[in-house]
Order: C-alpha cells, then structure tokens, then sequence
C-alpha cells in the first residue's frame, strides 16, 4: 500500500466515522466546533512529534512538559497579581514557551549529543518532568489563574469568529499557524530536508556532511515549544494547571502519528499524515463516547488501532524490499 493509498483510505475512514457521529449529534456545528477545538491541543503536539519521529527518535516526555508549562504559566501570573492583566499574560506565555524549550533542548542534548536511547531519555523525563510539576505544585495541588486575569486569560480559548454557524476559536487558528509553519519547515527548508535525511540514514547523512547531532537536537527543541504552545491553549480553556495535566495523552500523539504513516525509524511521513490520524483517532474517541463506551474500552479501539497501522506499515515494507 503506498503512502498516498494509505492517507487516503485513513481520510476516507474518518470522513466516514464523521458523518456517523454528525447524525447523532444534536447540535452539528457545536460539537464540530468542539471536536476542532479539543484537537487543537493535541495537534500542536503531533507536529513536533512528526518533526521528532521523521528524524528517528521518539518522546515519551510530551504529556510531561506540557503539564510543566501549564504549571508555569500559571504560577506566573499568580506571582504578577499585582501588575496589569495583559502584562502579567505576557510574561506568563513567554516563561512558558522558554520553559517549554529548556525542556525539549535538555531531551535533544542526551539523545543527540551524549548519544543515550531515545526511548531511555524520553521515558526517564517524563517521570522527571512530572516530578518537577509536582514539586512547583506543592504535592499536586491544582493551580488556578488569578481572578482578575480569568476573563482576559479565557479569550485566549472562547475568543474567535463564526463561519456558516461554526465558531473557529482562536486554539484551533493557532493550530493551524503551528501547522502551516511546521509544514514550511518540514518541507521548504534545509531544515526539513536534513530530518529527513536523518531518519532515512543517519550514518550517510553525517558522511554527506549534515551535523545530524544538531538535527536530532532541534527536532525535540521543536516538540518541547509546541508543548508549550499547547499548554498555553489548555490552560485558556481550564484557567487551572495541574501536574497531572495530559497524563497518557502522549500515548494519543504517537498513536497519530504512527497511524498516519510516519514509521518507526523515520526517513518517511509528514504533518498531513499526521493531521489525518490525528482526525481519525479524535471522531473515533467521539463516536465511541456518542454511544456510551467506557474510557477503558475506548482505550482498547486505539492500541487496536496503532497494531493495525504498523502491521500494514509493515507488510507495505517487505512487499518493497
């Protein structure tokens, strides 16, 4: 099956999957609007992710730092009560967004640079990363954006204009910014280029004369900011941060971009791949909540899921090789 077939089978899947939960629906374009709303969270993410796995690595850590800067962001503005809303919100988004760097730099810096196991860094940082967002929180405890920033902070998230009755908030256009400047990169820069060189064949790569350790270290600088950037939006729509934030959520990320057809190793995949196993997983969390399934079980139709795609990932490489 070739990559086009299969982005297009997994579209055709989730246009599908959309129109069954669009008749169940009550209100169409609030639960549209909703659905695009909630995966511009998670699609944030995925775009890093793709920027990670196309390169050859993987991040367990995303969930992590992102719970990290949201506890940032708000115990910022916490400690600027005192200051105008607009600067407080300012300096919080920029604490953050380094927060969110810091943390995706000290990824790429073990995995590039000291040459330790993706899978071993990421995996070790996620309970390290959580450990930090329960130290800022005292043992966990939920914190809450002051008051008097809540309602300027929320426009953040319930701010945006209506199309044809579907309100297109301002997360989802920051979503789609974080994904058209994504694609940019990933396709029209020597940036882009070089990842995928990397993950195709990084010994060839290095020969050729590109600085892979570079590479590798930038493309967790990369899923590190979109962690913030995601942050940021969730705490818009909850106004609190907990430590606790996105835990198992990185399961979800990968899932979408293992489904869209970036494979183990890298060299191949891109962020429309992406979009569409992350649209695919969404409408099918959806549906299966439209008809009352279980959390737990819902979980079983995505592992499901992931072993399909990598299986036909799989296959699809002997049949080439």
């Amino acid at each position: 099956m070739t990559s086009r077939l299969k982005q297009f089978s997994i579209a055709l899947v989730t246009l599908g999957l959309l129109a069954i939960c669009l008749v169940k629906a009550n209100n169409i374009p609030l639960w549209l609007g909703n659905l695009l709303t909630d995966a511009a969270v998670l699609g944030s993410i995925a775009c890093g992710m793709t920027f990670v796995m196309i390169a050859g690595g993987f991040d367990l850590s995303v969930g992590s730092i992102a719970a990290v800067c949201g506890v940032v962001a708000v115990l910022t503005m916490k400690e600027m009560a005192t200051v105008a809303p607009w600067l407080a919100i300012s300096v919080a988004v920029v604490a953050t967004m380094t927060t969110g760097v810091i943390l995706g730099a000290l990824n790429g810096g073990l995995i590039a640079y000291v040459g330790v196991n993706p899978f071993v860094v990421t995996l070790s940082t996620m309970f390290v990363f959580r450990s930090i967002g329960l130290v800022l929180t005292s043992g966990g405890q939920s914190q809450v954006v002051p008051i008097q920033f809540t309602e300027c902070y929320r426009l953040f998230y319930w701010g945006g204009f209506h199309v044809l009755s579907l309100k297109i908030s301002v997360p989802l256009l920051i979503a789609i910014a974080v994904f058209l400047v994504s694609l940019y990169v990933l396709r029209l820069t020597r940036f882009g280029h070089y990842a995928y060189a990397t993950g195709g064949n990084r010994k060839a790569s290095w020969l050729a004369g590109i600085n892979t350790h570079r590479v590798v270290a930038l493309t967790y600088v990369i899923s590190g900011a979109v962690c913030a950037i995601a942050a940021l939006i969730w705490t818009g729509l909850s106004t609190t941060a907990q430590a606790s934030d996105y835990a198992g959520k990185e399961m979800l990320v990968i899932a979408s971009v293992i489904v869209g057809g970036t494979p183990w190793g890298g060299g191949r995949g891109g962020l429309f791949a992406t979009l569409c196993g992350l649209l695919l997983l969404c409408t099918m969390d959806q549906l299966l909540t439209q008809f009352g399934i279980d959390p737990q079980y819902r979980q079983i139709v995505t592992g499901l899921i992931i072993v399909v795609a990598v299986a036909i990932d799989s296959y699809s490489k002997r049949e080439r090789n």
